[in-house]
C-alpha cells in the first residue's frame, strides 16, 4: 500500500497534469516567465515523473538491503545474535565460567547485544540513519574483535560446533560487512533522488502558483479559465 506521503506526491502531480491540459486550451495565454510556458511546465512534469520512478526503484533497493541486513544480524536462525551464545558457552566450558577469557568474551557480547537492543529500524531520515549505521558498524567491529581474540587462543579454541569454528565465523563476518556496504550504497542512491524530488515539487508548486496568478490577471477572477484551475492543489 502506498504511503500517505506518496499519495500526496501523486495527487499533486495529477493536478499539475490537469492544469497543463487546461492551459493547453488557453490559446491566448502568455506566461510572464519562460518557466511558466506550457512547454516548460510540461517538461518539468516529465522530469518529475522520471525522478519519481528513480525514487521508487532506489527506495525498494534500500529497503531490501536493510531487511537483509536485519536478518543477518538478528532475525535468521544463524544470525550474529544467535551465534554469540554458543561462542560464550564454548569459552566457559574450556576456560571456566569465571576465567578472564570468559569475562572478556562476555563483555564484548554484552556490547553487541547492547547495540542490537536499540531500535535499528530501517529509516530514510539522515540523523537516524547515521546513528543506525554507527550501531551496525560497532556490532560488526566488535564481532571482528571477538574473532581476533578467539584466534589468539590457538588450539584452546576448538569447538565441535561447525557454526562457531573460526572459518565459519570469518565467513559470517564477511557477510555482515557486505550487508553494511550494500545498505550504504543503496542509501547513497536513494537519498539524492529523494532530496531532488522535494526540490522538484517545490519548483512545481511555485510555477503552478505563478501560472494561476497569470491566468487570473489575463482572463479575470471570474473567468472560466481561472475557475478551472484555481482549486487545483499542487
Amino acid at each position: 500500500m502506498a504511503s500517505s506521503n506518496e499519495k500526496t506526491f501523486g495527487s499533486k502531480l495529477a493536478n499539475a497534469e490537469t492544469l497543463a491540459t487546461h492551459l493547453t486550451t488557453y490559446t491566448t495565454y502568455a506566461p510572464v516567465r519562460p518557466e511558466e510556458s506550457v512547454v516548460n511546465y510540461k517538461l518539468l512534469i516529465t522530469t518529475i515523473k522520471t525522478n519519481n520512478a528513480l525514487v521508487a526503484s532506489t527506495q525498494t533497493t534500500y529497503s531490501q538491503a536493510t531487511d537483509k541486513r536485519v536478518k543477518l544480524f538478528t532475525k535468521n536462525i544463524d544470525s550474529l545474535n544467535k551465534t554469540l551464545a554458543p561462542i560464550a558457552g564454548q569459552i566457559k566450558a574450556k576456560f571456566g565460567k569465571t576465567s578472564k577469557e570468559a569475562e572478556y568474551i562476555a563483555s564484548m557480547i554484552i556490547k553487541i547485544r547492547g547495540e542490537s537492543s536499540k531500535k535499528l529500524k530501517k529509516d530514510d531520515e539522515g540523523e537516524f540513519v547515521s546513528q543506525s549505521e554507527r550501531s551496525y558498524g560497532s556490532m560488526t567491529q566488535t564481532f571482528s574483535d571477538i574473532i581476533t581474540t578467539l584466534t589468539t587462543y590457538g588450539t584452546d579454541y576448538a569447538p565441535t560446533n561447525v557454526k562457531i569454528k573460526l572459518p565459519a565465523l570469518t565467513t559470517q563476518l564477511t557477510a555482515l560487512q557486505t550487508a553494511n556496504a550494500n545498505v550504504a550504497l543503496a542509501y547513497g542512491a536513494y537519498k539524492p533522488a529523494k532530496d531532488n524530488r522535494q526540490t522538484q515539487y517545490a519548483d512545481l508548486k511555485d510555477r503552478s502558483t505563478r501560472i494561476k496568478d497569470s491566468v487570473k490577471s489575463q482572463f479575470g477572477l471570474t473567468s472560466n479559465e481561472y475557475k478551472l484551475i484555481k482549486g487545483l492543489s499542487i
